[in-house]
């Protein structure tokens, strides 16, 4: 039987102006977290933070039976993120624009999304940092194709708790729904499988599990709320 990935879209858009965050959600953050999102100077830069940390606090809280606010977390050495004391329950993070993915596993889980900006120098990038064969690629896709990519090759590290720069030689062009991706120099610990996410026009993202055999994507939506009724989640479910 093939592992399950949950993947949980959370939307990071309010109505409201761009820095103003509902205290119900700050309030759940640690004191780490907190320091981290008032780094953010660029409109709407906390909103995101706070918005996408708080959402995975109650996820995650909600799957251990924890209030979300008392869910601890320990980093490796570079900066994975792990629940303190949630054997078996493996979660990886992140955001991009208005939009945020959670992926849930039962192995080392990475994932990845990225808002495709108009003024990113995607040739530039892919000369300087992707393998000869995906430089021709994105020659010939242009940035939608580098950005495939970087999410993939980002995905991967994530899930192997390594640093972006040992990523970006890792070969991940390929044309199947998955495919099993190996670091050629041996830096990271793999092999991963990695599949791209259907995802809102102008985002792209990708998600990668630790071994080599198939997986399921379960796409699930987070909706705003306060935590105390986050038993009550709502959720639209399909497998690829």
């Amino acid at each position: 039987m093939s592992a399950e990935v949950e993947v949980w879209r959370i939307p990071l858009s309010a109505e409201a102006e761009p820095e103003d965050c509902p205290s119900v959600l700050e309030d759940l953050l640690d004191d780490n977290e907190r320091s981290r999102a008032r780094m953010g100077k660029l409109p709407g830069m906390r909103r995101r933070f706070v918005r996408a940390h708080a959402a995975a606090r109650i996820i995650l809280g909600a799957r251990l039976g924890q209030p979300p606010d008392i869910v601890r977390f320990t980093r490796g050495r570079w900066g994975k993120p792990a629940v303190v004391g949630a054997r078996g329950l493996h979660f990886s993070l992140s955001h991009s624009g208005e939009l945020a993915l959670l992926a849930l596993a039962p192995r080392p889980v990475g994932v990845d999304v990225e808002l495709g900006r108009a003024e990113l120098d995607f040739t530039r990038l892919a000369r300087r940092f992707f393998p000869e064969a995906e430089r021709a690629s994105v020659a010939r896709g242009g940035r939608d194709t580098f950005v495939r990519l970087w999410t993939r090759k980002e995905a991967c590290v994530k899930a192997a708790g390594g640093r972006l720069t040992q990523g970006m030689g890792l070969p991940v062009a390929h044309t199947a729904p998955q495919a099993v991706v190996r670091d050629p120099a041996g830096e990271l610990e793999g092999p991963w499988r990695v599949a791209d996410l259907a995802l809102p026009d102008g985002y792209a993202g990708a998600v990668a599990l630790f071994g080599g055999h198939p997986f399921s994507v379960s796409s699930r939506m987070w909706y705003d709320m306060p935590p105390e009724e986050s038993d009550a989640m709502s959720a639209t479910r399909g497998v690829k």
